[in-house]
Parts: structure tokens; C-alpha cells; sequence
């Protein structure tokens, strides 16, 4: 008998929810045959079958959410596991509802689990339930509960105000940004730099048959220029002995960020430095459009190693905007506009466009920031060598 868990479909996965079953109890399933649909904080996504059998049980139903690793189904072809009769210490009659590593401990330490009283969701058997039980088992031990970060509370809204629930992505990006803003130490660095050129190309590429939007150009760009400056392309890690270390990334991933209707989403271009424009392009619209039908791909999420944030096309002249983690880096892209700019002692107009680098101070220094953008700045103002 095999148990279908909620699998981890993003790095920012925690819990997911059972969009629809495809297959009904009774029905054969073969390796690799879609299942169910899975809603994450980021898409709908297609869960695939591990083992072969027949679908024995469907514990979750459709519409309800549960915590990465909870069992959803069974899959085999011996009988049915009873049906469950919920316990108040969050058992069920023949099996205990308990995460994978409060099981794991348990066992380590010589826990009945069906003693424990669940504290997670449902009355799930969590860690901290077994090290709690487990401390008093253990003389002049004490094992206390993690103390948690006092979270301030929401204000109250203002009289005559909707409040409505966040949404799985908004929930998402709140979670991810609260944890790199005050975690990673930012600074940032603007330059303006003269688009002209890059225009220019812009229109030749185009006349030539290939749709492509500046944004690729940025983005091959900001890729390119990862490679004169690799030290923008790492991240903060903790090194084998625990201690603070820098992670070196041999390959160029960029994260284009996409605004959906609630929220937003950043596909990644993989090896964009190596990549040419045109391909770029297709890549970033293809995944785009899956993005907002709600069928991108895991992969096509996870991985990045830098992030383009582009608002240019909302009129936004400068912006900063908040790394990802664990990134080290991430350019925010404002609008070309036209100005008057002087040109050996003449002024005439010229496109101009300001960018901010925003990076990790902890592994990028103010110097290097600057570093990166000039070799950017060198790129887009002689785009020749985008396209080498």
C-alpha cells in the first residue's frame, strides 16, 4: 500500500490544496498518470502518480487544504484501509494523524504516538507534540517549545471597510517578502543609463521577423553582465560547518517577475546568458501565458539565481525592489523616456532609463553593485554585444 502525500511543488510551498480528483476510488493508476490537480500559492499543478495500483482510498477531498507531506490518498491493490473516525488527540482509528518527522522522532525516542496530543492542523501530531511529551520521560531533561517571534497585530480596518481573505498567492508573497526584507541587509544602486542603441536594435530585430520586447533585451542583458561580474550571482548559504558562507552559482538563471490578477509569479529563463534574444522571448511569453492559465510547470519556477523586476511599462521612472531569497540580487527596471541630454557641448533628446540593483549586503558590496551596473550599462548602450 503506498500513501499519495500533498507533495512541495514551489520553494515557497507549505501547504496545498486538492483542486479536483481525476481518478475516482476503484480506478487502476499507472506510473506517471495524472491524478489530481493541485493548487498552490503560485498555480494549479498536475500531480503525478509514484507507484501503480489501484486507488484504494481518497482521504482529502477536493477543496480541502493540507500541509505539505499530509497523506491524500492510497494507492495499492490490498485492501482498504478503514474509514477514519477522528480522536481528540488527533487520531484516526487505525492510523495517527502525525507529520513525517514527528513519526521519526517518535520512534527515536520510544513514543506511542496514539498517547500524544496533537497541536498542528486538525490535531495533527507535530515535533514539538513529541518533544513535549517526551521531555518529562527523560530525567532532568527539558525540551521547551520553540519560542515563536511575537508578531504584532493587524490594525483593526476602518469603519465601513471590506475585509476579505488573502488569497493563496497573496499569502505566498507576503510570507516571502516579510522573510527577506527584514533578513537580508539591502542596499541599492541606481544609474541611468542611454537607450538610444538599444531602441534602435529593438526595431531591427523586430523588422526582421523576431517579436521581441525590451524586457528580453534587459533580461540577456542583466545575464550577460552576471558573467563580468559573477559575484552577483551567488547567494548567502550556510557553509558544511554551519558557519555563514557564499554560495557561487556556475549557471545564470534569471527570474522574470509577472503580474497576475492576485498577486505575482517570476518564471525563470534558464542559462539566459547563453541563450539569444529571440529564444529569450519566446521562452518568457510561453511561460507567461501558462502562468496565467494556471498550468505552469514547478521546474519552471524554482531555481533562480537573479530576478528582473520591470514597472517602465506603468510610466515608473525608479523603483527599488525586494530580493528574493535566497538570491543575492535583483534589478528593478523603470520606464525609457525621452529627455534633453547633452552630447559633447550640444543638448539634444535622447531615451534614457534608470535601473536600481538591489543586493544582499551580507555577500555584495555597494562597489560590486556599481561594478555590475556599469558592465549592464556598457551592454544595453553598445548592444552589439547583447547579441554576441
Amino acid at each position: 500500500m503506498a500513501d499519495v502525500t500533498m507533495p512541495r511543488l514551489s520553494d515557497t510551498m507549505s501547504e496545498g490544496t486538492v483542486g479536483r480528483w481525476l481518478k475516482n476510488v476503484g480506478d487502476q493508476v499507472a506510473v506517471g498518470e495524472i491524478i489530481a490537480e493541485i493548487e498552490t500559492d503560485k498555480a494549479t499543478m498536475e500531480l503525478e502518480s509514484f507507484d501503480a495500483g489501484t486507488l484504494q482510498r481518497i482521504v482529502i477531498p477536493a477543496g480541502q487544504m493540507v500541509p505539505i507531506g499530509e497523506v491524500i490518498a492510497y494507492i495499492g491493490d490490498a485492501a482498504l484501509p478503514m474509514e477514519a473516525t477522528p480522536a481528540v488527540n488527533g487520531a484516526e482509528e487505525g492510523r495517527v494523524k502525525a507529520s513525517p518527522v514527528a513519526r521519526r522522532l517518535a520512534d527515536e525516542l520510544g513514543v506511542d504516538l496514539r498517547q500524544v496530543t496533537g497541536s498542528g492542523p486538525g490535531g495533527r501530531i507535530i515535533k514539538d507534540d513529541v518533544e513535549m511529551f517526551a521531555a518529562p520521560r527523560k530525567p532532568g531533561a527539558t525540551i521547551p517549545r520553540p519560542a515563536r517571534a511575537a508578531v504584532p497585530p493587524a490594525p483593526a480596518p476602518a469603519t465601513g471597510s471590506s475585509v476579505a481573505p488573502m488569497s493563496r498567492m497573496r499569502k505566498a508573497i507576503s510570507r516571502a517578502m516579510s522573510d527577506s526584507k527584514p533578513g537580508v541587509p539591502h542596499i541599492s544602486v541606481t544609474m541611468e543609463i542611454a537607450m538610444d542603441a538599444a531602441m534602435a536594435l529593438r526595431e531591427q530585430i523586430i523588422a526582421s521577423g523576431t517579436k521581441v520586447s525590451l524586457n528580453d533585451l534587459v533580461v540577456k542583458a542583466a545575464a550577460k553582465a552576471l558573467r563580468a561580474v559573477p559575484t552577483v550571482n551567488t547567494s548567502y548559504a550556510s557553509g558544511p560547518d554551519g558557519q555563514p558562507a557564499i554560495a557561487s552559482h556556475p549557471a545564470v538563471h534569471v527570474s522574470v517577475a509577472v503580474s497576475l490578477a492576485d498577486g505575482l509569479i517570476a518564471p525563470v529563463v534558464r542559462d539566459a546568458d547563453t541563450k539569444s534574444v529571440g529564444t529569450i522571448s519566446a521562452e518568457i511569453r510561453a511561460m507567461v501565458a501558462r502562468a496565467r492559465d494556471g498550468k505552469i510547470a514547478p521546474h519552471e519556477l524554482d531555481g533562480a539565481t537573479f530576478q528582473v523586476t520591470n514597472l517602465g511599462m506603468f510610466g515608473v521612472v525608479e523603483f527599488s525592489s525586494i530580493i528574493t531569497v535566497p538570491q543575492a540580487a535583483s534589478l528593478a527596471v523603470g520606464a525609457v523616456r525621452k529627455v534633453p541630454v547633452v552630447r559633447g557641448d550640444q543638448i539634444v533628446i535622447g531615451q534614457v532609463m534608470n535601473v536600481t540593483l538591489s543586493v544582499d549586503h551580507r555577500v555584495v558590496d555597494g562597489a560590486v553593485a556599481a561594478q555590475y551596473l556599469q558592465e549592464l550599462k556598457k551592454l544595453l548602450e553598445s548592444p552589439v554585444g547583447i547579441l554576441i
